[in-house]
């Protein structure tokens, strides 16, 4: 027996919805997928070290560029 409801439902809302609510789980799951393995990267390859030392070396080259001769 089908209720009015469940057939409002599927005359009215699920063509409305489709797969809406699917796709947005599969983009959250592949987000983070992404993010763990961009961490997993960041951390074994040890760039937070390398980073801190380009932005070291970039503010020793301003303070020495900017003494007078």
């Amino acid at each position: 027996m089908i209720t009015m409801a469940k057939m409002m439902y599927d005359m009215y809302i699920k063509p409305r919805l489709g797969e809406k609510g699917q796709d947005m789980v599969e983009y959250a799951l592949m987000l983070a997928i992404i993010v763990g393995i961009g961490w997993l990267i960041y951390k074994q390859a040890n760039l937070a070290t390398q980073i801190n030392a380009v932005f070291n070396n970039a503010t020793n080259l301003m303070k020495n560029a900017s003494k007078e001769p």
